[in-house]
């Protein structure tokens, strides 16, 4: 009798080990849920990407240690995991404030991180965007193979006179390189300014980005671009797929905004027709990167699921090669 209790106290507690991470992500404690690679169908654990913009570096730590670290937990569970730093890394674009105050959260981990450049990284000190490219070590534009899968396409929107690049210059490489890799990879881009989101309290004022962005979703729509991740706006937002005039369609891209690593956040006064999801909270946005199809989920500074999703991709890659 005593060896039979024994054995059945024994498996109770094992069963409650095993339930453990269960009982504590439903509770938003997430840890295998958010953190741990997994296998899709095919058996091929997809490529992540984890990050956000508008980190907005000062003397505060703040939000902004707390956002990084939700990115470091990610990149220590998954050493094939990159983060990305999609612009306003800091808010005056001194040096100092790459090397001390970026340098002591998010630039943990600046040796796997893909950084795109804002307008606060050329706002102020000259010459414009200098201590950006000096830290970073990135170059004005450029794409990353993601995986076997996924091509990535670093854009910038600001012009050469604001520490930038040619437009007509950008725009003729990216044709080329989408040209180039389309037909064999899923395609996302990230680029500071969004295309489209809605009006906040701060900018007061329609963030349709057509005059810069325009022209290079154009491009990505013809190439069959998934989505697009920008910053600029204080706040998570997700959209509908759309075309370059706004109309929402299944040929269109999907917009994502991520202005959410650390600087102050902005309610919203008028919400775009095609926006799905709005949070005025701090967090990162993670994207799991499949064969056909990707996921999204963003988590808030204290690491709480707050919206999450998948969606299939248009196309069916050709073989690399053909």
């Amino acid at each position: 009798m005593s060896n039979s209790l024994d054995r059945r106290s024994m498996l109770k507690s094992l069963t409650t080990m095993a339930a453990a991470p269960l009982l504590l992500s439903s509770f938003g404690c997430a840890v295998d849920r958010l953190l741990r690679p997994q296998l899709d169908e095919t058996g091929i654990s997809p490529f992540t990407l984890i990050g956000a913009g508008d980190q907005h570096c000062t003397l505060s730590l703040g939000a902004r240690g707390r956002t990084a670290s939700q990115v470091q937990k990610v990149l220590d569970a998954d050493p094939s995991a990159l983060a990305f730093a999609i612009g306003d890394l800091t808010h005056s674009g001194q040096t100092i404030e790459y090397q001390t105050y970026y340098n002591n959260t998010w630039g943990r981990f600046k040796d796997r991180t893909v950084f795109g450049i804002g307008n606060h990284d050329t706002m102020y000190a000259l010459p414009r965007g200098a201590a950006y490219y000096a830290y970073t070590g990135a170059p004005k534009y450029y794409a990353k193979t993601l995986g076997n899968s996924w091509r990535v396409y670093m854009l910038t929107c600001m012009n050469a006179t604001e520490g930038g690049v040619s437009f007509t210059e950008q725009l003729a490489w990216l044709k080329a390189d989408l040209a180039e890799h389309s037909a064999s990879h899923h395609i996302l881009a990230m680029v500071h300014y969004p295309m489209f989101a809605s009006v906040c309290e701060h900018h007061l004022k329609d963030m349709t980005s057509k005059p810069r962005v325009g022209p290079m979703w154009d491009a990505l729509q013809g190439a069959g671009c998934e989505f697009v991740v920008s910053g600029h706006a204080h706040r998570w937002e997700r959209l509908k797929p759309m075309l370059r005039d706004g109309t929402a369609s299944n040929d269109g891209i999907r917009q994502f905004v991520v202005g959410t690593g650390g600087v102050k956040l902005r309610g919203i006064i008028q919400q775009h027709p095609n926006s799905e999801k709005i949070l005025v909270e701090y967090g990162v946005v993670r994207y799991d990167l499949h064969p056909d199809r990707y996921e999204w989920k963003f988590i808030n500074q204290f690491g709480v699921l707050r919206d999450s999703g998948s969606q299939a991709c248009r196309k069916v890659l050709a073989p690399v090669g053909v």
